[in-house]
């Protein structure tokens, strides 16, 4: 049981430490920008994943969901589902290709090699995680995962530490520009469709209440810890990361070439547990729909997807990210209108 809870609170944390997450730009942007507040902004963060990781998980349990498909529809009815699952069939791929040209970004910029290959090779093991389901999703987050947690707790540490010799360079304090609690409750919302999609697909996985509870928090809590420490850091350096894209990475460079190398590996792992758990659980749906073997639908999915992620990686960005932003919140609210009429 103990080895399930640690299986699910990976796959939850790999869903959710995609580029934006890794590279610690959204950090600065919903934390480390609101000042010292943004410790608390953390906190809160921390428990509300903490909370909405057990909450879906207990459902899926609870009523035996096993895709999103059956929890779209089982919450909202076939009329408003259907809509709503075409939407998230679309958000998947997107995030996917994000991934992807994520990874031929990083790729063609940190490694000096051609964006192409960073793209193939995220393709080619996707591929191959694919094929054994979600054994291979789970076997993935379990590796690389911990390894993403322990370097930016490594990197986290160092920077505290030389703090000293580094406060009279990099920070000189500077005024809150946000409210920590709105900025929480953004972050947390931003990210939680996709977390949802990606859990709804964990029954097999979850042989217990207990391990759907476990996973959720265990889930909740080590993210809130990678936040912290990639909080202290960006506060720390503040004034220097703050207009930089990719500020662990301008961090990392503080301490060495080989910090840096060593962080851009970390940076791509956390693109590919994005990438796996989001294309992991649309294949799970395409095979259903159109019912042809599985290797058959993971070879024309990462055929496909490798020239869709040839739009580049900030482009891709700039445009879906706000575009789901907006309509996820719309779900959000018709959600709570739904649980809310429910209860009346």
């Amino acid at each position: 049981m103990k080895k399930n809870v640690l299986k699910v609170a990976s796959i939850y944390i790999g869903t959710l430490i995609g580029a934006g997450f890794a590279s610690g730009q959204e950090v600065v942007y919903f934390f480390t920008r609101n000042g010292i507040n943004g410790l608390y902004g953390v906190i809160f963060t921390s428990i509300l994943f903490s909370l909405f990781g057990s909450f879906v998980l207990l459902q899926v349990h609870k009523y035996k969901i096993k895709s999103y498909h059956d929890f779209v529809i089982s919450f909202f009815g076939k009329f408003i589902g259907k809509g709503i699952e075409w939407f998230l069939s679309l958000l998947l791929l997107s995030f996917y290709c994000v991934m992807l040209a994520g990874s031929g970004a990083l790729f063609e910029e940190y490694f000096g090699c051609g964006k192409e290959i960073g793209i193939v090779l995220m393709s080619v093991i996707c591929f191959f995680t694919f094929i054994f389901s979600i054994n291979g999703l789970a076997f993935v987050n379990s590796v690389v995962v911990p390894l993403i947690i322990i370097g930016i707790i490594y990197i986290g540490t160092y920077t505290v530490h030389e703090s000293k010799n580094l406060m009279d360079i990099f920070y000189g304090g500077y005024e809150s520009e946000g409210n920590w609690i709105v900025s929480a409750l953004l972050y947390v919302s931003y990210n939680t469709i996709s977390a949802a999609v990606v859990l709804s697909a964990m029954y097999p996985l979850l042989s217990h209440k207990k391990v759907a509870l476990g996973g959720g928090i265990l889930g909740g809590t080590l993210l809130g810890c990678m936040l912290l420490f990639l909080f202290l850091p960006t506060y720390l350096c503040y004034t220097q990361v703050k207009d930089v894209q990719i500020p662990m990475m301008s961090i990392a460079s503080l301490m060495s070439t080989k910090a840096t190398v060593m962080y851009g590996i970390l940076l791509w792992g956390a693109m590919l547990t994005t990438a796996i758990a989001n294309g992991f659980v649309l294949i799970q749906t395409l095979e259903k729909k159109i019912k042809i073997k599985r290797i058959f639908v993971c070879i024309l999915f990462c055929i496909v997807t490798i020239p869709l992620s040839q739009f580049g990686f900030k482009r891709l960005v700039h445009t879906l990210y706000p575009f789901f932003g907006y309509v996820g919140f719309f779900i959000l609210f018709i959600s709570l209108f739904k649980k809310i009429g429910h209860k009346i």
